[in-house]
Formats: C-alpha cells, structure tokens, sequence
C-alpha cells in the first residue's frame, strides 16, 4: 500500500510538472513571440498637382516643384522587443489604367532603432523624375489622381535587450488617392501599407499574426485537456 501511494504521489508530482512547465512555456511564448511592425502614410504631398502654385509671377509662370512630400508612422506592437531598422525605401508609382502603374519618385528614410511598444514618425521627400510628374499632371481626371506607394525593409529584433533575431524581410503597400487640385492626399487618416496588390478593388491579405493568435490558443488548449 505504502509503494502504491508513493507511486500515485510520483505521478501527481510529473503531471503537476508537466502542467506548470507547459503553461510556463506558453506564456513565454505568447509573450516573447514577435509581431511584424505596422507603417502607414499618414500624408502625402505632390505639389506639381496644385494649380494654385502655378500663379503667374512677374509675367511668368513659376518652375513647377517636382518635390514630393511625404510624413510615414511606424507602429512597434511588440512590448517586450525594440526593432532595429535598415533603410526603409519608397517607390512612388501613378496608376495609368486600373492595373498599369507609372514609376515617378524613389525615396529612401534612413534606418533607426525603435524601443519597445513606441511609435516613429518620419518625415521625408525626394524630387520626382520630370517626365513622371508631367504624366501625372496628365492624368489628373474627375479631380483626382491615384498613386500607389510601396516600402520595403529589413529588420532585426531585440528580445529584453539580451539578444537579436536575425533581419527579417518587411514590405508593403497601398493605392493612395491624391486631390488633383491640392495636391494632398484624400482623407487625414493614415492609410497602412500591407499587402494590398497594386489594382483597384482588392483587399489586404489576412495578418500573419491571426495564425498564431490561433497557434496559442490551440497549444493552450492541449495542455489544459491533456493532462487533467
């Protein structure tokens, strides 16, 4: 009897380990797992579309400003890890139809490190090719232009300050509505640069981070039923 409740007392100490060591893990996981960083156009500035720049001075007409301006946020959701960022690129294309894209600026914002759970605003701009604004002057119908803008990256995760990931791949886009007339972009919210294709109509591809939101939640419902 005594080798018998000793053996049941041995069972309930390695299925009570069991238990506390995977819950352990799993809350280790679901803490430290990392999330993609979000970025978004917050505003958009072509000035070559505002008309009301091209106001006679002097008896002449001004040079027209082939500056494009632009203001981009970057959400870092993860609240334990920083994101160190290599050079984020941008490419600025005008739509000529509903599938055909016209490249007219590049641009590039200078890699920075970002803490845990902040968010970084950068400001930017880069002269446009001529002939690429010209075409968008162009095709400014209906009082708007559409433009697609597209950024791509790589990034390094800091875990706890203790040690980093290797780079990750980030890249993104969006079809971005400009005013014709002000040159600005449609609407003061920021618009995320996801995984939208570049065509009118289609929407964001689903987030990677659903999958694991139900990768945890079946991992935590295997060690609750498994072991009781």
């Amino acid at each position: 009897m005594a080798r018998r409740a000793q053996r049941k007392n041995c069972c309930a100490c390695c299925v009570s380990f069991l238990i506390s060591t995977g819950i352990t893990c799993l809350f280790l996981w679901l803490t430290l797992r990392t999330q993609h960083p979000k970025c978004y156009l917050q505003s958009l500035h072509i000035p070559s579309l505002n008309t009301t720049t091209t106001n006679r001075h002097n008896g002449h007409h001004n040079h027209p400003n082939n500056t494009v301006f632009f203001h981009l946020k970057l959400t870092n959701p993860n609240i334990y890890t920083g994101v160190r960022y290599n050079a984020v690129r941008l490419a600025f294309s005008v739509f000529t139809d509903t599938n055909t894209t016209l490249p007219f600026v590049d641009a590039t914002v200078d890699g920075f490190y970002q803490g845990h759970g902040k968010t970084a605003d950068k400001d930017g701009s880069a002269v446009a090719r001529s002939g690429g604004v010209n075409h968008t002057v162009a095709l400014a119908e209906n009082g708007m232009v559409f433009v697609r803008v597209e950024f791509a990256t790589e990034v390094k995760y800091e875990i706890l300050s203790l040690f980093s990931t290797k780079r990750h791949r980030l890249f993104g886009g969006a079809n971005v509505e400009v005013n014709a007339s002000s040159g600005e972009k449609v609407g003061p919210k920021g618009i995320r640069l996801g995984k939208v294709p570049p065509r009118f109509g289609s929407e964001a591809a689903q987030v990677r981070g659903f999958r694991a939101s139900v990768l945890g939640l079946f991992l935590a419902l295997f060690f609750l039923t498994g072991f009781t």
